[in-house]
Parts: structure tokens; sequence; C-alpha cells
């Protein structure tokens, strides 16, 4: 299959949206203000981010750094701007969502070096920007926990990343594995799951494109112990109805074996993408979230 073919496939696939639009009112109702950025990052990549910030912020803010799902294929939407909305307003934080490069334009590792480009620019210009380097956070939904674990794992040895935590959810951790071999015997005859894993395959083969899918900087759950033990407090959740819930679920195990303090939770009745989709278990999900950030930060922002 030629690039403009897997262009072509793939934009037939953003053009899909069984959750449906955020409604404009809604959208007018979200707190704070939005600002569109392209940031450059050291190796001169420019890294597309949208800020929320709210009306009032202390001297030294703190900044979390979000980075949504969709496959590796798929972009921001007004769901991800409402999720960081919310996160905002709670933790009254300035939060930068970062609309990495896509595939199958940008084939791994090129996703992953804006994550950890725009990461160690929040970090590097912490200062300048009014940002308390103690309090930046990371949060990844889905392929942006896949590359939020990448950054980590890429700067093990450097550790010039030092976020107060993190939350990874229900994301992918193993390319090197057919999304149709994650099946149950059972769900391997249901034709809804069949054809939702071909789609994922068809996600992972691009991002992948040429690469080797056991890099761990691709499949993170291939990386080494010590790799690992350099991670931030990690707040992991899973969903129980979700291919990749037993796979986000060994991750998390790894890097408890390698000294991470790790809360994972399963949530039973969620399907994939819940926390920013609002499907069932959405609320209760939320919730963790902010508490575990508030955790973490230790003192209010307010």
């Amino acid at each position: 299959m030629t690039l403009e073919e897997k262009v072509a496939m793939a934009n037939t696939v953003r053009s899909r949206d069984r959750f449906g639009p955020v409604s404009p009112e809604e959208l007018a109702a979200l707190p704070g203000t939005e600002k569109e950025m392209w940031v450059e990052v050291a190796d001169g990549r420019k890294v597309h981010v949208f800020e929320e910030r709210p009306e009032h912020l202390p001297a030294k803010v703190t900044l979390l750094l979000n980075f949504h799902g969709g496959g590796f294929i798929k972009g921001r939407t007004d769901r991800d701007r409402r999720y960081c909305c919310t996160l905002m307003e709670q933790l009254n934080c300035l939060v930068w969502d970062v609309d990495y490069c896509l595939a199958p334009e940008q084939a791994f590792p090129a996703a992953v070096e804006e994550t950890y480009g725009i990461i160690a620019y929040a970090f590097d210009h912490a200062e300048e920007l009014g940002i308390d380097p103690q309090k930046i956070v990371l949060a990844g939904h889905s392929a942006g926990g896949n590359l939020v674990a990448a950054a980590l794992i890429k700067d093990a040895e450097a550790h010039h990343l030092k976020p107060c935590c993190a939350l990874l959810e229900y994301f992918p951790v193993d390319n090197t594995v057919d999304p149709v071999n994650r099946l149950s015997p059972e769900l391997q005859t249901n034709e809804f799951w069949v054809k939702r894993a071909q789609t994922e395959k068809l996600y992972t083969d691009f991002y992948v494109g040429d690469a080797d899918p056991a890099d761990p900087l691709c499949s993170p759950l291939k990386a080494d112990e010590t790799a690992l033990a350099a991670f931030p407090e990690c707040l992991i959740l899973s969903a129980g109805e979700d291919s990749l819930r037993d796979d986000t679920e060994a991750f998390a195990l790894r890097l408890v074996k390698a000294g991470v303090c790790v809360t994972a939770q399963r949530i039973p009745e969620a399907m994939h993408g819940f926390t920013t989709n609002r499907t069932p278990g959405w609320e209760r999900a939320l919730k963790k979230h902010i508490q575990f950030f508030r955790e973490h930060l230790q003192e209010d922002n307010s």
C-alpha cells in the first residue's frame, strides 16, 4: 500500500465519529481561555498545542500536559478539550493539550519525539512560563498513554524529565501483537469485536510503519526494568470491556515490580476511550483522576 493510499484510508477512519460532537452550547460554556500554539522544541520540530488557561493563576502554576487518544492516527477532538477544561477548572492549573503528529503521514518514532520534546520544553522553560517545575503532571489516554510511557522510557538514563506524577489509561503497550490475537476464543467468533480488532491492526500498522514494533519506545512493555524504575508515581486505569485491558494491567504490574508506586484500577463496565467519550464509568474515572492529581500536587493552587 502506498503512502497516498494509507492516508486516504486514514482520512476515511478519521471522518467517522460514533460518539457524536460536543454541542456548540456546551463548548461555549467551557471555562477558561483557549489559545492555539505551535511550540518549537529542541530538535526543531514544531508541536501543535492547545493551551487551556483559567482566569486566575498563582505565580507558580501547575502545568498538566495531556496526550489524547485516537489510535495514533486521529487528532484532538472537542471531547479532549472538554476533558482538559474540566481538569483546568478543578485543579486551577494550566493545561497543554498536545495535538501530536499523526500516522501514517508521520510514522513512529515521530510522535514519540514530539511527546518527549514538548515535555522537555516545559521543564526547560518553566521559569519563563511561570510554571512550577515540581508541579508538572502528565496524562495519556490510549495512544497518548503509549506516547507518555515511551517518553519516560526515552528519558530513563538522562533523568531530564521529572513529572510529579502520571496518568496512563487504557493504552497499548505491545505493538508486536496482532489485536485479533488479543481476543478470547469466544470474542474471536464475535463479528463486532473481530472487526474492531482488525481496525486496531490498521492503526498499529500505520503507526509502526517500517520500524521494529519490539522497540521499547513503540512497545513500552518491552522496556527493561531499569527504564521502568525511573517512572514517577502513576495512576493506571483499565477498561473492563476493552481488548487492551490485560496489556494495560500487565504494564502496571511491571511498573510495580520495578519499584514504582502505582495506583491501578479496572473500571469493569467501561469500554475503550470511556473517560473522554463519557461512556459508562467515566464519572468514577474522572473523580479518580482529580483525586490522584490533587494528592500529588499536595496543595491547593487556588
